[in-house]
């Protein structure tokens, strides 16, 4: 590392001194420079900055005394040491050599080796001024950031001074405070006998206090930090004082908000859950607490189409409607997107017709048009209700039954009301205790993937296979993925299931390479997985660890997926393709893309899915549907794979109509791997027949 070289300007009309002192000091590492008169030592300063001066007396233009004290006008700070040489050993000129701003004088003739330790002493001390201006600057810049104001309190003449800016912190007091007793003026009546008991307290123990008390001020109060400590042999009380006001007002508002909706005012599913509980713990009997959960439905479709801005206007609309009409201790919440929650007290002995009978009237008034900007629109509710102590006494509980029970309800009517039962789907219990178990199948790693083969039709041979995740249940049975994959997205465990499953597929993959067998592997992305911001770099990672070729891995993705967030979906979509991955989107036809989106995906691949594929010999329109996407495709150099082909004609068909691969039960059912590997042995020399159970 390099150091800075010191510095000094050399400032004497004798060229002869100043060859001698160049000499010397140069020797020993010192940069010098040199000035011939006071004037020019002034400009060599103000050019150069030396760290020290040796500074001559007697020159003529300008003697050392003048241009020493031009040198420190220039100067913010008198930092910068100057040593005065001079001949002249009468008081007179020592004490004009200080006035004028010298640090210290030396006298001719020069003894150099004293000259030296000078000058070392005099670097160390300049040294040590610069870092304590540094640090006490900081802590200025500190104390102003935060506010302060620093005060002292003379015990024996009972005086306070302030520091010099404590007006400004105090700016709603007419005048600072001089005396004890005026300072305790300047609190708040209901707070002074607090504070003066605080302040005498601490002069009689000597403990350091730290105190919170209000101001009156002529618009508002405000709040004070108060901290000091006495300061016995001096007979000092000393200590800092700070405004508080705007900080405790802004950690109101984050702690209103942590418990409020922003969009709505009401309160939001936390303090919902804490009023739950704390009503239950105090609950008189008779009493029966109710829980409705309430959800516009197709709310996300809602913000998508008129957006986010005339969506929160709606939320807040039927905030006010909601609350119009609601008993006064009651307490109405916004979960989340477009789902409300009631918490209702009613009597005990009160039949269940006639709390329908209520419920359904304050849900009636939502069955009006809304006006989303200049267009009206009936929308579709759905609602379901809890009840303690009939259904539970767990607050936690109580409320998933309430979205259990909503979750749960078909649409009739523009409002659908139902009441939780234990026998609703496989009942809340069943779904906890599922949980439980997918919770043991993660940490247990008791997932495991089969693949279902891909057939190229020009060929007849296996080209790829698709992974596809099952679970084993430690009872023994195989758990379809239906039942389990939208537990695991509800509880979040799916992002790291689906990392694994990627590493999983790509160490097969990598496997059955070396076996000699090079097959395209595709990988399912859940939505889950698609909105980490490092998405493509852990895939890079996970392929790069496992040594597979990207070109023969191929990334696929819903196209509701693709659609939730278009933009964003094409930006990734592009980086992924960039690294070498292929790209295919699944399920397509039965969602709302559009052919401009379709454009504008960077893929290679394109499946047909099964809803085309299953009427396909029956179904003009479904030929049509899949004749027009396999020539999209062809067009734009896309591989079309129809999905879900289990019958001879069906293949047929999706042959003549232009698809390029098929897969499907007519072919495989998913295989663990060893199956899969005596399937293509199989397919590579016999004719594809169909299983009996295919054929049935």
């Amino acid at each position: 590392m390099m150091t800075k070289t010191t510095r000094i300007l050399v400032v004497d009309d004798s060229a002869i001194e100043r060859m001698k002192l160049k000499g010397y000091l140069g020797k020993r590492g010192y940069d010098i420079l040199e000035a011939a008169d006071g004037t020019e030592g002034v400009q060599q300063f103000i050019r150069h900055a030396p760290d020290l001066v040796l500074m001559d007396v007697h020159m003529p233009q300008l003697n050392g005394y003048e241009a020493i004290r031009q040198i420190r006008a220039h100067e913010r700070h008198m930092v910068t040491p100057i040593l005065m040489l001079t001949a002249d050993d009468d008081l007179e000129s020592i004490e004009q050599a200080f006035d004028v701003g010298a640090n210290d004088f030396f006298p001719k003739p020069i003894n150099f080796p004293l000259l030296h330790q000078r000058i070392r002493y005099a670097l160390r001390d300049a040294s040590r001024e610069r870092d304590l201006r540094r640090v006490t600057g900081l802590q200025e810049t500190a104390r102003m950031l935060a506010g302060l104001a620093f005060w002292e309190l003379d015990l024996k003449r009972q005086e306070m001074r302030w520091s010099e800016d404590a007006d400004q912190l105090l700016h709603w007091l007419d005048e600072l405070p001089i005396t004890f007793d005026t300072a305790i003026q300047m609190i708040h009546p209901d707070d002074r006998q607090r504070v003066a008991t605080v302040l005498n307290d601490a002069i009689k123990t000597g403990l350091k206090f730290d105190f919170e008390a209000r101001s009156p001020g002529r618009r508002q109060d405000y709040l004070l930090k108060i901290v000091g400590q006495l300061m016995p042999e001096q007979q000092l009380m000393i200590g800092a004082i700070q405004d508080i006001t705007s900080q405790r007002r802004l950690e109101q508002q984050a702690s209103y908000l942590m418990f409020h909706d922003s969009v709505t005012g009401l309160p939001n599913r936390r303090l919902f859950q804490r009023d739950l509980e704390e009503c239950l713990e105090a609950q008189q009997h008779p009493a029966r607490l109710v829980v409705v959960v309430l959800e516009v439905l197709r709310f996300q479709q809602i913000s998508e189409t008129y957006g986010i801005e005339l969506a929160d206007q709606l939320l807040g609309l039927m905030a006010n409607q909601l609350r119009s009409d609601l008993p006064a201790d009651a307490m109405l919440a916004r979960l989340d997107g477009g789902t409300f929650a009631l918490r209702l007290q009613v009597e005990l002995d009160r039949c269940m017709d006639s709390i329908g009978h209520q419920l359904h009237a304050w849900l009636d008034q939502l069955d009006r048009p809304w006006m989303l900007g200049d267009r009206e629109t009936y929308l579709t509710y759905t609602a379901g209700t809890s009840m303690a102590p009939d259904n539970t006494q767990d607050a936690n509980v109580l409320l998933r039954m309430a979205h259990r029970a909503q979750r749960l309800q078909k649409p009739t009517a523009n409002i659908t009301l139902g009441f939780y039962s234990d026998d609703l789907d496989d009942g809340l219990q069943s779904r906890l205790k599922l949980e439980a178990e997918l919770r043991t199948a993660v940490e247990q790693q008791q997932f495991y993937l089969v693949y279902q083969p891909q057939i190229d039709l020009s060929s007849d041979r296996v080209v790829g296979v698709e992974a596809l995740l099952r679970w084993r249940h430690p009872q023994g049975e195989s758990v379809p993925p239906f039942r389990f994959i939208p537990i695991l997205e509800e509880m979040g465990l799916i992002s790291p299931l689906g990392d694994w499953i990627l590493a999983e597929a790509c160490r097969q993959q990598r496997a059955w390479q070396l076996q000699g067998y090079t097959l395209r592997m595709a990988v399912n992305l859940s939505p889950a997985q698609f909105e980490q911001l490092d998405l493509p770099a852990k895939i890079q990672s996970i392929v790069q660890a496992a040594e597979v070729d990207p070109g023969q891995l191929e990334l696929e993705i819903t196209e509701s997926l693709a659609m939730h967030n278009p933009e964003a979906t094409i930006e990734t979509l592009h980086r992924l393709r960039h690294m070498g991955f292929k790209i295919a989107i699944d399920d397509f036809g039965i969602g709302f893309s559009s052919l401009e989106y379709l454009l504008r995906f960077p893929l290679d691949t394109l499946k047909i899915d099964r809803a085309f594929v299953k009427d396909i010999t029956r179904g003009r329109s479904d030929r049509a549907i899949v004749r027009a996407l396999t020539s999209l495709c062809q067009g734009l150099g896309l591989t079309t794979i129809a999905e879900g082909v289990e019958t001879q004609r069906q293949r047929d068909y999706i042959d003549a109509l232009g698809a390029t691969e098929i897969q499907g039960y007519l072919i495989s059912p998913p295989l663990e791997p060893a199956a899969l590997i005596q399937l293509i042995d199989n397919y590579a020399t016999h004719a594809p027949t169909l299983s009996k159970a295919c054929q049935e």
